[in-house]
């Protein structure tokens, strides 16, 4: 006696196996077709193209920053390279300007060595004498004393000045802020050595003796 389940059994092979009808056929098809398409939509909303998707939007926005499409994107971005060329370019300096830093520079060179010469040891004095005895060159007695430092001074000023009075006052600023400078650097004010503070009296001076001339010149000059 056959059972119940493979009564059932056989029918569904059966079924299966026996020839279909054409209206059959094209049902099964329909059916898969349709169930494809569901399927590759759910995959990917790309493939859907009459669609709003979420993921069509997100790949253009994603194409707009990319290609800087947004106005106040690329105006920002403008201004950060405008920003940028301006830090890599210094700015030109006047001809007045690299006088006045050529004065504090040649000045602070000259207190260094005042300072250097006056902090020498006696032991550094004497091997300094012995050199120099071996030297057939006349050595000036006191080259870094107060008289002789304060001339060269002024004769570098007068050198950068090359006969133009409207430079007169940056290059006694640049003096000033050059000797300010020495003073920091050696410790503060009243650090230097006795000899620097007898040659910025000298020095100052000079640039007053020089100031009287240049105010007798336009004197003259007014009155002719």
């Amino acid at each position: 006696m056959l059972s119940v389940g493979r009564v059932m059994e056989q029918s569904a092979q059966t079924y299966a196996t026996q020839p279909k009808s054409a209206e059959q056929i094209s049902e099964k098809k329909d059916t898969t077709l349709a169930a494809d398409s569901t399927d590759k939509f759910v995959k990917s909303g790309a493939t859907f193209s009459p669609s709003y998707t979420k993921a069509a939007v997100t790949d253009n926005r994603s194409g707009s920053a990319k290609s800087g499409t947004d106005p106040d994107s690329n105006h920002e971005a403008a201004n950060r390279q405008t920003v940028k060329q301006n830090e890599a370019v210094p700015q030109a300096k006047s001809a007045l300007q690299l006088k006045n830093e050529g004065m504090k520079d040649y000045v602070r060179r000259m207190f260094n060595e005042q300072y250097k010469e006056a902090n020498k040891t006696d032991a550094m004095k004497e091997l300094e004498e012995i050199l120099n005895s071996f030297d057939e060159n006349e050595h000036e007695e006191d080259y870094w004393g107060a008289e002789k430092t304060a001339n060269r001074i002024l004769d570098f000023a007068k050198q950068l000045a090359d006969g133009d009075d409207s430079k007169f006052e940056e290059l006694k600023k640049g003096f000033e802020q050059g000797f300010s400078e020495s003073e920091k650097i050696f410790g503060g004010k009243g650090k230097l050595p006795t000899v620097s503070y007898e040659t910025y009296d000298r020095v100052q001076k000079g640039f007053d003796d020089w100031a009287n001339e240049l105010a007798g010149t336009t004197a003259q000059a007014t009155a002719q």
